[in-house]
């Protein structure tokens, strides 16, 4: 798809050793999506990761994909518990 760009978010919880992830995805031209399962190439200044997500939002520009499994090319130590990125 042709890309403005977008951002990945990655959490943590006690509960649980998996990551949460998301992603959200701005197309440059209107892209219509099927709200379905993706297997999520992503490239960026951070890395290279992948992984599969379902598609829960879109509005043909801006895409919201939901993590269902791992997120490859992730370092979880790259996570701090004492430390909250904003911006």
């Amino acid at each position: 798809m042709p890309s403005k760009g977008g951002d990945l978010i990655v959490a943590s919880r006690e509960q649980t050793l998996d990551l949460d992830w998301e992603l959200i995805h701005r197309s440059s031209e209107r892209w219509p999506m099927r709200q379905e399962p993706y297997d999520l190439i992503m490239d960026g200044p951070e890395g290279n990761f992948s992984g599969p997500a379902i598609l829960v939002r879109s509005d043909g520009h801006s895409h919201v994909f939901r993590g269902v499994g791992k997120l490859e090319g992730f370092d979880q130590k790259q996570l701090s518990n004492d430390q909250t990125d904003c911006g």
